[in-house]
């Protein structure tokens, strides 16, 4: 929960859920942003996640309206919006974590309660100097594409309230042209090729395949389930390359034991998925193969090994209730997305020498460079390789994502090149004695 206010999703009699931007006073959902969530975003058939993540956006926005004194709805009714100097500010604290946003709005809620007149130069004089935190530029984007979104449509609806003639009715038409138009020119541009997020290497992988094996010493958790379910997620987010919410969105009947394969089947809105932040297959699904390996293991995990059931799904209380293949320890509930975080938590908590950023997303990532690597050996095209990729992925034949990792992949490979080649210029030259 942030200072002010609380994103929840609700779930539907029909099965949809439906993010909600909450107030922390009132504990009831805003009413603007409800709006705006209905209207703008739900009405496109945007997927849940995404709807969050706009509401989380709008959020920001709100906070730091906040923190800077600004009541939108005031200035419109008066036929304003920004000044260039709020934008600026606007954009500069957009890029800040939640965290501390979170703290410059408690600082100055603390110090408005010292003091009923508290100037906001004199209340930023008075915030704690430290190096500020930062979110990545594409999410700081995001949050001001969301913000510059709500802006535009909070203005066109009061427009629409009034007539044509009406002297705010120009006004606000041309201020929100220029809070669109100064937002845009301050929008931090992204280069995914520069850096970004990457996969784990050779011993970062080989160290946890060695430590998520249910019978090492080293291994985090407890009990037989625990482990046996820990390894096969940890495998098939390392072999398959699925997204988190694929992965807790499977069946077991999506599972064939005979011929060795999985399906991602898309299911919004399912009315049998009751958590909370359900997890979604984003884009298509597919079907994938399992190594005769992989097969082993989710075969142990689902039915267990010959006669020995112990720690296998089926041994889980609860388990029967709903047709998800990953489970929770003791309730037998489906896994939940939190769960899954934990699980990644704990283990980078308790081995040292795991990158701190492992994740699900991390060792999607991984299978991308893996296949990479495997393409180049085998001399296939990238114009295949994309094709591939897409498939495995689960993206759109129109998505760009394939030939990102593509092109990563060669400039890696550039790079070696170009080393291999300066190399040759820097031998080190014979001593004599």
């Amino acid at each position: 929960m942030s200072v002010g206010y609380q994103v929840k999703t609700i779930r539907l009699e029909s099965g949809e859920r439906l993010p909600l931007l909450l107030s922390q006073e009132t504990g009831v959902p805003v009413w603007d942003v409800t709006l705006f969530i209905l209207t703008a975003l739900r009405s496109t058939s945007l997927a849940t996640n995404t709807i969050a993540h706009a509401a989380r956006a709008v959020m920001v926005g709100l906070q730091i309206f906040r923190y800077l004194g600004i009541d939108l709805n005031q200035r419109l009714e008066q036929g304003k919006l920004l000044s260039l100097s709020e934008v600026d500010e606007l954009v500069k604290l957009a890029g800040l974590k939640q965290e501390e946003l979170d703290e410059l709005l408690g600082n100055r809620k603390k110090l408005q309660a010292a003091s009923r007149v508290v100037s906001l130069e004199r209340a930023r004089m008075r915030t704690p100097s430290k190096a500020l935190k930062h979110v990545e530029s594409e999410t700081k984007a995001a949050r001001l594409i969301y913000i510059r979104k709500y802006i535009e449509w909070l203005s066109a609806g009061r427009r629409l309230k009034l007539d044509v003639g009406h002297e705010h009715f120009r006004a606000l038409n041309v201020a929100t042209e220029a809070v669109v138009g100064q937002l845009n020119a301050r929008m931090p541009s992204h280069d995914h090729d520069a850096g970004g997020r990457q996969g784990v290497g050779g011993e970062v992988r080989a160290r946890i395949l060695e430590v998520i094996h249910p019978d090492s010493p080293e291994n985090p958790w407890k009990g037989k389930h625990v482990r046996l379910r820990n390894q096969l997620i940890f495998m098939w987010l390392l072999l398959l390359g699925v997204r988190n919410g694929e992965l807790l969105g499977v069946y077991v009947s999506d599972v064939n034991l005979r011929t060795g394969e999985v399906v991602i089947t898309r299911r919004p809105d399912n009315p049998e998925d009751e958590r909370g932040n359900a997890p979604l297959v984003k884009t298509r699904g597919r079907l994938l193969a399992l190594s005769p390996g992989l097969m082993d293991l989710t075969r142990d995990y689902i039915i267990g090994k010959s006669k020995e059931k112990r720690g296998s799904r089926s041994s889980i209380k609860g388990a029967r209730r709903h047709p998800y293949l990953f489970v929770a320890n003791g309730t037998g509930a489906a896994l939940s997305k939190p769960a899954l975080n934990k699980l990644f938590r704990e283990l980078r908590t308790k081995v040292p020498g795991l990158p701190e950023d492992l994740s699900p997303h991390v060792l999607r990532h991984t299978w991308n460079d893996d296949f990479s690597e495997l393409m180049d050996t085998k001399g296939v095209s990238s114009e295949d390789e994309e094709r591939m990729r897409r498939q495995a992925m689960g993206w759109s034949p129109q998505s760009k994502m394939a030939a990102h990792y593509t092109k990563r992949h060669i400039q890696r490979k550039s790079n070696e090149a170009s080393l291999a080649l300066q190399a040759k210029s820097f031998k080190p030259t014979d001593k004599k004695n």
